[in-house]
C-alpha cells in the first residue's frame, strides 16, 4: 500500500494541499532528523504531498537539507544515503519508492497512486520535535503517548522554540508556558525557581527530571543540550514518588542522530556577553548501529544588575548502541559548571512601593563585589536501555548518576533603617554536596482483552542520595546605602556553624493501564512508596558526646485516574483525577514526626488537535489542594501541627501551532487563585507568595519563503504578569507588569545570523517579592546576537 506522507503519519498532524511548482526554487533548513519529519518539513515549505509504501522509511534517517533549491534539489540530498528514490507523479505528488519497485523500470507500480498510509516513524517522545508542535510525550506517562492522550495538562517546549528565542536558562525557556510564572526569582543565572498553579517547584523539590529520571538537584541545566522541555501541571506521585503538587519538568537531552550533522556557532550581546558552542552528531559504523552526538558551550558576561558577570562551561557526550534490531542502548554523560553572584533583590520601599528618597536602581547590587560568590558544578552519567521481546513487550531500564556542589557566599539583605535608604546586611556561607543514584525499571505490555486494547506499565524504581552541607548564617557586615552605595565593608565570618549529613533511600513500586475501548481512552495508575531519611549532625554534640542522628521513614500510596473521549475532528474532552505526596521534617510538640504533606487534583478539560494541521489547542479548569500544611499550635506556642491547607483553583489555556512553513505561533493564559484554606496564623484566606492570579502570552514568527528577501525571518511576543502578593499577610504586593520580546534572523545557504531582544523596551518591573526586605527585579533589555553554521 501507498499513502500520503502528511495524511496521517505517527507524529505528525501535516496536511499541505497548495499547489506546488516543482521547478520552482525554495529556501530548505531542514536538519537532520528521522525520515518522517524530514518529509513533514519538506511539505510544509513546498506544498507538495509525499506518498510511499507502507513500512518503506521505517528506523530510516534523513540527512536533512539547507539552501536555496528546487523540490528536486531538495529531495535528492534529503533521501541520500537512505536507498529510496522518488518520482514526481503530478505536479503537487511525489512517490517515495524502494529502488525497481517496478522489477526494474524504475517507474511506480500500476495502482501505486491508490493511496492509504505511509507507515514511517516519525516524532516519539523521547526524541525532536518538528518545528514548535509536538505530537508525542512521555512526562505524563512513561509511555510513548499522544499528548491529546493523556489526561492532564501537559506543554511541549520544542528545541525550534528555544533556538528561536534564544533562550539562556531553563527559566527562560518556561516563559510562554501556561500556568507557570518562570520570573519568580528575578534575574538569577543559574538556578531554576518557577510557580506551577501556584505552588513552589525547584529541583530539590522534586519537580526537575532528566531523562526520565530525579537525579540533579539545583543545577539550572544549559537549554544547549536540550531537545525538549516538557511540563506536566498537576500531581504527578503516582509516577515519580515524592514531589511537590505544582507538577513536573522533564528535560529531555539531546541524542545521537542517525545522519551526520554538525554546527558550531558563536554569539554576543549586552552586559559584555560571549561565547560559543557546537554540536556535533553521526554515525560510528556503516551500518549506523553506533551513533553519537558531542555538544559543548563556553559563555560568559553580565546580566544587567552591577558586578554580576556569569560563566559557564558545558560539555557532553551521547552513544547510541543497536546490538540487535530489538535493543538500543542510549548513554550519555554531560559536566556543567557555572560561576555568578546571587542576587537577592532590592527592599520593598524603593521598588514595588514609594520611597521619598526615589526608586531604587533595580541594577543595583547590594552584596559586596570582592566577597560574593555563587558556583555550581554537576557532573552526570547515565543510560536508557530498550529491549524489544515482542512486538508487544517492551523492557526499559533508565539509569543515572550525578555529582553535584553548590558553594556560595554572600551578603544578604536585611532591614531598611529609619532613613529608608540605609540598608542593614549580613553575611552568610554554605557548601552544599550531593551524590545521586536514580535507577527505574519498568516492562510496557500492550494486550487485548475482549473489545478493550490495553497498555500496561509496571515498575520498580529506587533513588539514594546522600549529601552534606555545612557554613554560617552568622556573618557581620556594615549597613550599606542603596541610593549612593559605597562597597568595601569588611565582613566577618566566624567558623562553620552549622552542619550535617543525610542520606535518604526512596523505593517506589507502579503500575499504570491505558485502556482503549473505540474511542473511549481510560488510564488508571496507583503506586506505593517507602521513603527512608537519616540525618547526622556533624557539628553538635548530644549527651555524653554522641553525635545526634534522626531517622525518618514515611510510606504513601497514591493514585490517578483519568478519562477522555476522541472525536473524528481531534477534540478529546477529559476529566482527571490526581494525588502527590511529600515527606516533611520536623516534630510535633510531643516529638512525633511530621506526616508527609499530600496534593489532590480535580481537572477537567478539552484537546484539540487536529488531523489535517500542524495545531494543538488546550484548555483546562483545576481545583488542586496541598494538605497536611504545619500551621501554629496555639496550645503549644512556637510548636507547629499539620492541619493546615492551602488550595488552587484555575483556569489555563494553551495554543501552539506552525500554521504554514513560514508561521509560527504560541499563544497563553492562565488564571489561578491561590489561597490559604486553612491556618491558625494569621494567613488565612490570603494569597501565596509570589503567586500572580493572571499570566498570559503570546509569540508569533513568520519567515520569508520567496522572493529577494528569501530566508528573513522575525517575530516576537509579548508577556503579560499580574499584581502578586508581597508577603504572606497580603498588606503589599509587586505591581503589574507587560514585558515585550522580539527576534529578526536571516537564513542563507548553511548559515544562520539571528538577533534576539528581552524586554525590548527596557521595561523596569519587580518579579515578585519574598517579603518587605527583599524584593526581587527582572531583566533590564538585554540584546543578544548569533551566528551559526551547519553543515
Amino acid at each position: 500500500m501507498v499513502g500520503v506522507a502528511n495524511a496521517q503519519m505517527p507524529g505528525s498532524n501535516t496536511r499541505v494541499t497548495a499547489q506546488a511548482a516543482p521547478g520552482a526554487s525554495y529556501n530548505f533548513s531542514i536538519p537532520p532528523q528521522p525520515l518522517a519529519g524530514a518529509i513533514s518539513a519538506f511539505s510544509r515549505v513546498t506544498g507538495i504531498d509525499v506518498v510511499g509504501d507502507g513500512g518503506i522509511g521505517r528506523g530510516v534517517g534523513s540527512p536533512g537539507v539547507s539552501g536555496n533549491l528546487t523540490p528536486h534539489q531538495a529531495l535528492t540530498r534529503l533521501l541520500a544515503g537512505t536507498g529510496l528514490s522518488y518520482r514526481f507523479t503530478n505536479a503537487s505528488t511525489v512517490a517515495i519508492q524502494r529502488p525497481n519497485a517496478d522489477g526494474g523500470t524504475g517507474a511506480a507500480p500500476a495502482g501505486a497512486i491508490a493511496l492509504d498510509t505511509i507507515d514511517i516513524q516519525g516524532e516519539t517522545a523521547w526524541g525532536p520535535a518538528n518545528g514548535f508542535v509536538a505530537s508525542r510525550s512521555a512526562t505524563a506517562t512513561k509511555t510513548d503517548t499522544p499528548i491529546i492522550e493523556v489526561p492532564q495538562s501537559i506543554s511541549v517546549v520544542t528545541q525550534d522554540q528555544m533556538q528561536t528565542r534564544q533562550v539562556q536558562s531553563v527559566n527562560e525557556t518556561l516563559n510562554y508556558t501556561p500556568g507557570v510564572f518562570a520570573g519568580s526569582s528575578g534575574n538569577q543565572f543559574n538556578s531554576v525557581g518557577a510557580q506551577i498553579r501556584g505552588f513552589n517547584t525547584t529541583p530539590w523539590g522534586g519537580a526537575m527530571f532528566l531523562n526520565r529520571l530525579r537525579s540533579i538537584s539545583n543545577s539550572d541545566l544549559e537549554p544547549y543540550a536540550l531537545e525538549r522541555v516538557e511540563v506536566m501541571r498537576g500531581p504527578a506521585s503516582v509516577l515519580y514518588g515524592q514531589n511537590e503538587p505544582s507538577g513536573v519538568i522533564g528535560l529531555v537531552t539531546k541524542r545521537p542522530t542517525e545522519q551526520p550533522f554538525h554546527e558550531v556557532r558563536l554569539q554576543g550581546g549586552s552586559f559584555g556577553q560571549r561565547g560559543g558552542g557546537f554540536d556535533f552528531g553521526g554515525p560510528v559504523t556503516e551500518d549506523r548501529s553506533v551513533l553519537y552526538r558531542f555538544t559543548g558551550l563556553m559563555r560568559e558576561g553580565g546580566n544587567g544588575i552591577d558586578f554580576s558577570n556569569d560563566r559557564r562551561a558545558f560539555l557532553s557526550g551521547a552513544v547510541t548502541w543497536r546490538p540487535t534490531d530489538a535493543t538500543e542502548v542510549n548513554a550519555f554523560a554531560m559536566h556543567q559548571r557555572d560561576d555568578s553572584k546571587w542576587n537577592y533583590g532590592l527592599p520593598a520601599r524603593g521598588t514595588a512601593l514609594p520611597n521619598p528618597n526615589g526608586r531604587i536602581p533595580i541594577t543595583r547590587f547590594i552584596g559586596e563585589p570582592a566577597f560574593d560568590y555563587n558556583n555550581t558544578e554537576m557532573t552526570v552519567i547515565g543510560y536508557n536501555l530498550q529491549h524489544r521481546a515482542t512486538d508487544n513487550l517492551v523492557f526499559r531500564q533508565n539509569l543515572q548518576y550525578s555529582h553535584e556542589i553548590w558553594d556560595y557566599r554572600n551578603v544578604t539583605p536585611g532591614s531598611l533603617q529609619a532613613d529608608l535608604r540605609t540598608l542593614n546586611r549580613t553575611a552568610s556561607r554554605d557548601r552544599y554536596s550531593w551524590d545521586t543514584f536514580a535507577v527505574d525499571n519498568h516492562a510496557e505490555l500492550k494486550a487485548t482483552t475482549g473489545v478493550l486494547r490495553h497498555t500496561v506499565l509496571f515498575g520498580v524504581d529506587y533513588r539514594m542520595r546522600k549529601g552534606t552541607e555545612q557554613g554560617t548564617w552568622s556573618g557581620v557586615v556594615g549597613p550599606i546605602d542603596v541610593y549612593a552605595p559605597v562597597y568595601g565593608s569588611p565582613v566577618f565570618l566566624p567558623a562553620d556553624n552549622f552542619g550535617n549529613r543525610q542520606t535518604q533511600n526512596f523505593t517506589g513500586v507502579y503500575i499504570q493501564d491505558q485502556i482503549k475501548l473505540e474511542r473511549w481512552i481510560l488510564t488508571l495508575g496507583g503506586r506505593h512508596d517507602w521513603a527512608d531519611t537519616r540525618t547526622v549532625d556533624t557539628f553538635n554534640l548530644g549527651v555524653g558526646g554522641v553525635t545526634p542522628t534522626t531517622t525518618q521513614n514515611d510510606r504513601a500510596f497514591t493514585k490517578r485516574a483519568g478519562l477522555g473521549y476522541e472525536f473524528d475532528s481531534g477534540v478529546v474532552p477529559y476529566v482527571s483525577y490526581s494525588e502527590s505526596f511529600m515527606p516533611l521534617s520536623g516534630t510535633t510538640f510531643d516529638g512525633t514526626p511530621y506526616k508527609p504533606t499530600t496534593g489532590i487534583q480535580y481537572e477537567a478539560g478539552v484537546k484539540f488537535q487536529p488531523k489535517d494541521t500542524n495545531l494543538r489547542m488546550t484548555a483546562a479548569v483545576y481545583d488542586l489542594r496541598r494538605q497536611n500544611v504545619t500551621t501554629p499550635d496555639l496550645d503549644h506556642p512556637g510548636k507547629s501541627i499539620q492541619i493546615g491547607e492551602v488550595t488552587s483553583r484555575g483556569f489555563e489555556f494553551e495554543a501552539v501551532a506552525s500554521l504554514t512553513s513560514n508561521l509560527n505561533l504560541t499563544a497563553a493564559y492562565a488564571y489561578n487563585d491561590a489561597r490559604v484554606t486553612r491556618s491558625n496564623g494569621a494567613d488565612l484566606g490570603k494569597r501565596l507568595l509570589r503567586t500572580p492570579p493572571h499570566l498570559a502570552s503570546l509569540w508569533a514568527d513568520y519567515t520569508i519563503r520567496e522572493g529577494a528577501l528569501n530566508g528573513l525571518g522575525f517575530g516576537g511576543g509579548i508577556r503579560y504578569v499580574s499584581a502578586s502578593a508581597g508577603d504572606s499577610l497580603n498588606t503589599f504586593y509587586a505591581p503589574a507588569y507587560t514585558v515585550v520580546d522580539a527576534m529578526i534572523r536571516y537564513d542563507i545557504d548553511n548559515w544562520r545570523f539571528s538577533v534576539n531582544a528581552t524586554n525590548l523596551f527596557d521595561t523596569q518591573y519587580v518579579a515578585a517579592c519574598a517579603n518587605v526586605n527583599q524584593c526581587n527585579v527582572g531583566r533590564v533589555r538585554t540584546v543578544l546576537g548569533r551566528v551559526s553554521y551547519r553543515w
